[in-house]
């Protein structure tokens, strides 16, 4: 019985050093480096390493040479059974005010070993608060608006159902 707890406390070790000194800069630009093949473009991004986080200070989106939005900050946590990144003071390109809101205040996604068909998302914004789910497997995005009347540049792109106003969108 002693060998098998030495066991799991070397495994349990051995993942926390993992993810402590996990070379995260070099993830990031990995990640840059795919979403570049999908013509999203992080620009003038300030990179700072935490223990287990990796934030990026003012970076600006491009998609298809159009920017998007610039962002304060975001914030990548993971470990093994658990991931987050969370983008705070998003603000929209002036072109683009009239479908998407001007600020999002945050935007936070969840993602859990144990629940692996789905991403949890949470947003706040000028909007009001919206919580839903993206599913990978379906490329389908679904979120719930808490507000009871939406603004009326985001009315469009809504619909009514049950519970109130959702967008939903696929891939």
């Amino acid at each position: 019985m002693q060998m098998v707890k030495k066991a799991i406390l070397f495994f349990i070790v051995i993942l926390f050093s993992l993810a402590v000194f996990a070379p995260k800069r070099e993830l990031y630009y990995l990640l840059e480096k795919q979403l570049m093949q999908l013509d999203i473009i992080i620009d003038n991004e300030k990179i700072e390493s935490g223990l287990f986080t990796l934030k990026l200070k003012h970076p600006e989106f491009y998609i298809k040479g159009i920017k998007m939005a610039e962002i304060e900050e975001i914030s990548l946590f993971t470990l093994f059974f658990y991931s987050s990144i969370t983008a705070k003071g998003i603000e929209t390109d002036a072109s683009l005010r009239k479908w998407i809101p001007v600020e999002i205040a945050v935007v936070s996604a969840h993602y859990q070993l144990f629940t692996p068909e789905s991403i949890i998302v949470n947003a706040i914004g000028s909007f009001g608060a919206a919580k839903g789910y993206f599913l990978p497997a379906e490329n389908l995005l679904h979120l719930d608006l808490t507000e009871e009347e939406p603004i009326k540049e985001l009315k469009p792109m809504l619909k009514k159902g049950e519970k109130g106003w959702y967008y939903e969108a696929s891939f």
